[in-house]
């Protein structure tokens, strides 16, 4: 994976304030919506002394919706489509890694309601 400048420019910059001791606070989503590393995070995530990851969970089985599921026109967006994406909130939305889809160009969206049968 080729780094841009910008993902460049903020891990030095992390890199140096840790050095001269500062407290740094960063806030980022881990996964893009395929469910692989975006931007900076893989390489920021081994600096710090405490970490904290946040997730929301389903009511009915309190399980943990950490993917961020990508949806263009309510289907989940194939592999192929663009890393990002700005759109509205519903664009997005969380899902636990069982109903997490991420189809390939060859692939049709498979329907919710066949992965609860």
């Amino acid at each position: 994976m080729r780094r841009s400048s910008s993902t460049r420019r903020i891990v030095e910059l992390v890199t140096a304030l840790a050095a001269k001791g500062k407290r740094v606070i960063l806030a980022g989503t881990d996964t893009d919506f395929r469910g692989e590393p975006f931007g900076p995070m893989p390489q920021l995530s081994p600096w710090p002394r405490s970490s904290t990851s946040c997730t929301r969970s389903a009511s009915a089985a309190a399980t943990p919706l950490s993917r961020n599921q990508r949806l263009i026109g309510g289907k989940p967006a194939r592999y192929d489509s663009p890393t990002i994406m700005v759109g509205k909130r519903e664009s997005y939305e969380a899902r636990c890694r069982h109903c997490h889809e991420v189809p390939r160009r060859d692939e049709r969206p498979v329907e919710m309601k066949q992965l609860t049968s």
